[in-house]
């Protein structure tokens, strides 16, 4: 397995979440923290559910002092208008969290259509095998459940390529270990998690433009 992913140094408000750097959020990150160079007043933030986007978004906040919009495909179109303009305006970026870019985020309102058209996008991606495994190892340790080393690349060759399914099996794990007071296995994960099909194998992940 390739080295870990090193955690950022920030957290969200004093708690104890922390933001895995990794091959598919790195780039995404780095654009987000060179915010002085954006060549527009807001940056689109893309990714899929539960991929860290948030944290992504407060290290934004922290660092920066712009102003960030989350599920912004959910907020008013007239409230984002003012907000990039605001941003332009007052030199605070903006940055706005989406599951997807126009144009398959639909924007009714032209003028904020073509202000998006001028964002640059940071873009996270779904999981490879090796951002599973350090996504599983660091899910472990934060919750403190003993596991086996060969564990977590166990569960990374065999769960579904996607943030929400990686939290959904450590959720199972760590509520397992906790319960049982038990070392995790690959023996026991195999017993617990098989039978109910969370480790039906890695899914191929859906296109961008497929999503709605």
């Amino acid at each position: 397995m390739s080295q870990l992913p090193l955690p950022i140094g920030w957290s969200g408000q004093g708690g104890t979440e922390r933001l895995l750097v990794h091959t598919a959020n790195g780039d995404a990150l780095a654009l987000l923290r060179d915010w002085r160079r954006w060549p527009s007043p807001c940056t689109l933030l893309v990714g899929p559910p539960r991929s860290g986007r948030s944290l992504a978004g407060g290290v934004f906040l922290a660092e920066s002092g712009g102003m960030l919009v989350d599920d912004a495909e959910r907020e008013s179109e007239e409230r984002l208008f003012n907000l990039w303009n605001e941003a332009r305006d007052s030199g605070r970026p903006l940055l706005l969290i989406t599951t997807q870019a126009p144009p398959v985020w639909r924007v009714a309102l032209p003028d904020l259509r073509t202000r998006l058209a001028t964002a640059a996008i940071a873009r996270i991606a779904q999981p490879d095998e090796a951002v599973a495994a350090a996504l599983i190892v660091h899910g472990l340790e934060r919750a403190g459940s003993a596991f086996a080393p060969d564990l977590p690349d166990y569960l990374a060759r065999r769960t579904e390529r996607c943030y929400a399914a990686i939290d959904d099996v450590l959720a199972r794990l760590n509520s397992l270990s906790l319960a049982t007071g038990q070392k995790l296995s690959v023996a026991l994960a195999r017993q617990r998690l098989c039978n109910d099909a969370a480790l039906d194998g890695p899914q191929p992940a859906p296109s961008q433009e497929g999503m709605n």
